[in-house]
């Protein structure tokens, strides 16, 4: 898990990243335990944190800054496109996908996030400028090069295929069935099935985008 980034508050002083972390860890165990959003208070989390409240209520003042905080530490780095086909990216894209739900505690706090999603719309919202929409941009930039490179069909609706390829990964994230998936091949099994639909007849094996400038 990723710590918050170190901020200053208004007198100036530096948070520290350790207490940081700790009442972020303790948002994730407790979610991890059964916890609500809405159920859960500043208070509890401070001493599940072993903290005390004065030192959250300096760094958030109210639980939906601090689970802001939670979503940014679970989100990992996309990956950066290698351009060698448009398959090669997505699966790419995919695997971080299903790496980011093998993790449980990741995985419970964006179902109970969901869960609530009308009692926490603003925080919802930013979950999906932050997190979902930078993913969704990337996976269609990368279908997008695999029109451009003949490897997809040109009739193809590239958001209506981007929302087929993570389907699956999702569903099995909102209902807790992650045991046993192993990133790089669930991915390749994923696109084997929707590029069996997507590819022309006679699309080329392999093309890279870069070709397209020669």
């Amino acid at each position: 898990m990723r710590a918050p980034q170190t901020a200053v508050h208004a007198g100036g002083r530096p948070r520290d990243p350790q207490s940081d972390a700790a009442f972020v860890d303790a948002v994730l165990s407790l979610v991890g335990q059964g916890a609500t959003l809405s159920g859960l208070s500043l208070v509890t989390i401070a001493n599940h944190a072993g903290i005390s409240r004065n030192s959250l209520y300096r760094r958030w003042k109210t639980k939906e800054a601090l689970y802001l905080d939670v979503l940014a530490s679970i989100n990992k780095p996309l990956p950066e496109p290698k351009r060698h086909s448009a398959r090669e990216d997505v699966t790419q894209l995919l695997a971080a996908l299903v790496e980011r739900t093998l993790d449980r505690r990741a995985s419970r706090m964006l179902r109970a996030l969901n869960a609530e999603a009308e009692a926490f719309p603003d925080l919802h919202r930013r979950y999906f400028q932050d997190i979902v929409a930078p993913r969704r941009n990337a996976m269609n930039d990368a279908l997008h090069r695999g029109v451009d490179s003949g490897e997809i069909r040109s009739d193809i609706d590239v958001d209506l295929i981007s929302e087929v390829l993570v389907s699956p990964i999702l569903t099995r994230l909102s209902r807790d069935d992650i045991d046993g998936l192993d990133p790089t091949e669930t991915s390749e099994r994923i696109i084997s099935l929707v590029f069996a639909g997507a590819t022309p007849r006679s699309a080329p094996t392999s093309h890279s985008v870069d070709d397209l400038d020669q």
